[in-house]
């Protein structure tokens, strides 16, 4: 793949013979991901779908952000916590499935707190629209395609299927 002008939005990793340890350059910041012990990784790093929800998480916060700030409204800082869990169609009870939903889906709990004691009703409405209008929720949520190439590195001895 070429590597493009520009850096951001660039992520690659890179895993080896540490198991589910796996080293990430995210732009130009270097971190590690990995599976804690009892699912046989070493817990040296956050897991891939807790990476997700702090992408989620930093985008809502970093979006709610420039949108108060914009508007010169008095929110003070923002807290989002975050859980996912894989649910099953058939037992749950929610009116927001997708159409055609089967089996089972990912599901994903956000609460968002926010610090600001002078904003009215009709600030914080907004801001609840706003939060799902983030950059990485619009990718989650959104039409999406994830085009996959696959390649040998040369001086490998592993077979491409």
């Amino acid at each position: 793949m070429a590597t493009p002008e520009n850096t951001h939005n660039l992520a690659r990793t890179r895993l080896d013979t540490h198991r589910y340890q796996t080293e990430m350059h995210l732009d130009h910041f270097d971190l590690v991901a990995d599976e804690p012990e009892e699912l046989g990784g070493t817990d040296q790093g956050p897991r891939p779908v807790s990476l997700l929800l702090g992408a989620l998480g930093a985008c809502t916060g970093i979006t709610l952000r420039m949108y108060t700030e914009r508007k010169e409204w008095p929110m003070e800082g923002v807290e989002v916590e975050m859980y996912h869990e894989r649910k099953r169609v058939d037992e749950y009870e929610g009116d927001d499935l997708p159409d055609g939903a089967k089996g089972l889906f990912d599901y994903i709990r956000m609460k968002i707190t926010i610090d600001g004691t002078e904003l009215d009703h009709e600030q914080m409405e907004r801001i609840g629209v706003i939060a799902g209008k983030c950059p990485v929720h619009r990718i989650l949520t959104g039409p999406l395609v994830i085009d996959t190439s696959i390649e040998k590195r040369e001086g490998s001895d592993t077979e491409v299927a």
